[in-house]
């Protein structure tokens, strides 16, 4: 990372921590404690449901992997969340979470094969979203009321979104990786660093095309775990919001989070969407008639409830990285 950037990086975090030291200040921090207080150890049930979640999305995973796949259930988890953890904790823009679940996986699958699998893997997690955001799409242009350029701004969103995916996937199956490796030359690098790349590109575009070629059931099986565990983030909203106080039928919360998951996705910049995140849920609920002070407190308990889950796998991490290695098949 060159030092232009980790300007802008620290630029983007202090400005989000600055929009949320103005965000408690006015819907005033007594309230907002007090609200924290109330929820106390249903905590605990947030991250429970964040590990189902998180136990539906290794599911797609597994299902874009090859059937013959060495590697269990249980193992994909975990280094999965390690990889979560890592692109949370470093500025890497998703980068470096997908280095780390490859390079864990290296003694049991080839580099080509997990690369293509993660590459697959967020691209239905991306349609799982869109799907969601889709659903949600009516209920929100109904609860919004009168705002047209809201309105305009959602559906515009959704469509770039949706279209944005579906191209990088058509791109996908007609070797986009490999044409990038073809303008590496001008960037200076070695010719040995730049015939790697290209080898390693190659494979990677030869593993995408056939699966998506041969193996179409199975993506279809992936978009569909993605979309449960959206559902499933549903049940989350409806948890902490009762708990809150503020009872509110899956309707109402597939709304809001298919409106959040907009935001979320435009703010994908902001390091750890610090600031960001709690903004957008505070329009988000002020948008649906709700007060500011519960979407705030419901963006706090979704960012310690992410702390908790970094935690878990940052630990991940530590043990699979230190653990003993099976024999490298790459």
């Amino acid at each position: 990372m060159t030092r232009a950037t980790r300007i802008v990086h620290a630029a983007l975090v202090l400005a989000g921590l600055g929009v949320f030291v103005a965000l408690v200040h006015h819907v005033g921090p007594a309230r907002l404690a007090g609200d924290l207080r109330r929820f106390g150890w249903a905590i605990l049930g947030v991250v429970a449901f964040e590990l189902l979640i998180d136990g539906c999305n290794t599911a797609a995973w597994r299902a874009i992997l090859p059937p013959d796949s060495p590697v269990g259930f249980g193992r994909l988890y975990w280094v999965r969340q390690a990889g979560v953890a890592i692109n949370q904790v470093t500025p890497t823009a998703t980068v470096g979470g997908e280095v780390v679940k490859t390079l864990l996986l290296r003694p049991y699958l080839r580099a080509a094969t997990s690369a293509a699998s993660l590459v697959a893997a967020r691209m239905s997690h991306a349609l799982g979203q869109t799907i969601l955001v889709l659903l949600g799409l009516s209920a929100m242009l109904r609860r919004i009321g009168d705002a047209a350029d809201l309105r305009g701004a959602i559906v515009l969103t959704v469509v770039a979104l949706a279209g944005g995916v579906l191209s990088f996937v058509w791109l996908q199956r007609r070797g986009i990786f490999a044409r990038l490796a073809n303008g590496l030359p001008r960037l200076g690098l070695a010719e040995r660093l730049v015939a790697r790349a290209r080898a390693a590109a190659l494979a990677l575009d030869g593993q995408l095309a056939a699966f998506y070629r041969e193996r179409p059931g199975a993506f279809a099986a992936s978009i569909a775990w993605h979309l449960l565990g959206q559902l499933v983030g549903l049940f989350q909203l409806s948890f902490i919001l009762t708990t809150l106080g503020i009872p509110a039928s899956i309707a109402t919360c597939l709304a809001i989070e298919a409106f959040a998951l907009v935001l979320d996705s435009a703010a994908f910049l902001v390091p750890g969407r610090v600031g960001a995140q709690e903004a957008g849920r505070v329009l988000v609920f002020t948008t649906f008639g709700l007060s500011a002070t519960t979407g705030l407190a419901v963006a706090v308990i979704v960012r310690l409830n992410q702390l908790a889950v970094v935690a878990l796998g940052l630990a991940a991490y530590a043990v699979l990285s230190a653990g003993a290695r099976a024999p490298n098949r790459a």
